[in-house]
């Protein structure tokens, strides 16, 4: 009897401990994510963390599981208020690195074409995938339609950003990198007013003096593109896209066309945890080559040739023609 007792009071004991290291797993898991918010958010310095702190340990206390605090982090990066930040549970996470043709989704598709026998088009699409030889495979394929078109001799061209929701930066930077004119034309400005800007040369993506992605290229990088290019963008275009937008800003061979981009001009970095899933953190706004912030959310980046909107898809297409048609004329 008195050996089922002991038995009875070391299961006890033991369950009663473990119960207590999962509930401590779960709360350095959440304080964790919170340090994390504290030390690299854009708006740090506008958040009361010792009561966003409170609020978020008090929401996660009763949960069991780590897969419970997921709900709690969402309202935490919410209270940030960039509009940016997410959270990815780590299923998703894992869907976002095995990248498209694993998953079943369609790649993103780069049209490219010749208008009226000279006006060379292509368009950049979003690209969300956390995938090198997804990204490897969108820069080469874009390449290699450039430099097709290059052969043709174009009188000047049209880069289309429209629903381009954004995505990831480092390959759609790449791709858009013969059309820049030179260094330090886009970057981030971050919580403490420190600018770094990014740059691509020969297959490296850098972020300040540092190159933190290597692509792989098959397609040999196209000769810089010095001729008039009609840069069109909507409502739609938003986040990485308006990056590439806002490298676009000042330079001399460059119009945008269109209407206002969609306003999420900031850059988010990814924070894995512990069990594999991201916090997608908003740590820095858009700063052009003149060193203007892009800071308030919704306004986005204005284009230089305004269009007016219509319910007609066919006749909005027709008008942004137009008007890239128009300027490549007047600039040559």
């Amino acid at each position: 009897m008195n050996t089922f007792l002991t038995a009875l009071t070391f299961t006890a004991v033991l369950l009663s401990s473990q119960a207590s290291a999962q509930k401590d797993s779960i709360q350095r898991y959440v304080t964790d994510a919170l340090s994390i918010m504290q030390s690299k958010s854009v708006n740090k310095s506008k958040v009361n963390w010792e009561e966003l702190s409170r609020v978020t340990l008090n929401n996660a206390s009763e949960a069991k599981t780590i897969k419970e605090t997921y709900p709690v982090l969402e309202k935490a990066l919410n209270s940030l208020d960039d509009a940016h930040s997410k959270f990815y549970p780590k299923e998703a996470v894992r869907a976002y690195t095995l990248g498209y043709e694993a998953t079943g989704q369609k790649f993103p598709v780069i049209e490219s074409k010749l208008l009226e026998n000279r006006y060379a088009y292509i368009s950049l699409p979003d690209i969300g995938s956390f995938n090198k030889n997804d990204w490897n495979l969108y820069i080469n394929t874009f390449y290699s339609k450039v430099n097709e078109l290059q052969k043709q001799n174009p009188k000047g061209w049209i880069v289309d950003l429209r629903n381009n929701y954004g995505g990831m930066l480092y390959p759609m930077y790449a791709a858009a990198a013969p059309f820049f004119d030179h260094k330090n034309i886009v970057g981030t400005k971050d919580a403490e007013g420190t600018v770094e800007y990014f740059n691509y040369k020969d297959g490296k993506f850098y972020e300040g003096a540092t190159a933190t992605q290597i692509f792989q290229l098959k397609e040999k990088q196209p000769k810089q593109i010095k001729i008039p290019v009609a840069v069109l963008i909507n409502k739609i275009t938003g986040s990485s896209a308006e990056f590439i937008t806002a490298a676009f800003v000042g330079q001399k061979n460059v119009k945008l066309i269109g209407v206002n981009t969609q306003g999420l001009t900031s850059g988010n970095q990814e924070y894995k945890l512990s069990d594999g899933s991201f916090l997608v953190l908003t740590i820095g706004n858009i700063v052009d080559r003149t060193g203007k912030e892009y800071a308030e959310i919704g306004k986005g980046i204005s284009p230089d040739i305004r269009i007016e909107k219509t319910d007609d898809k066919t006749k909005t297409n027709e008008t942004y023609l137009d008007k890239a048609f128009k300027y490549i004329d007047s600039s040559r």
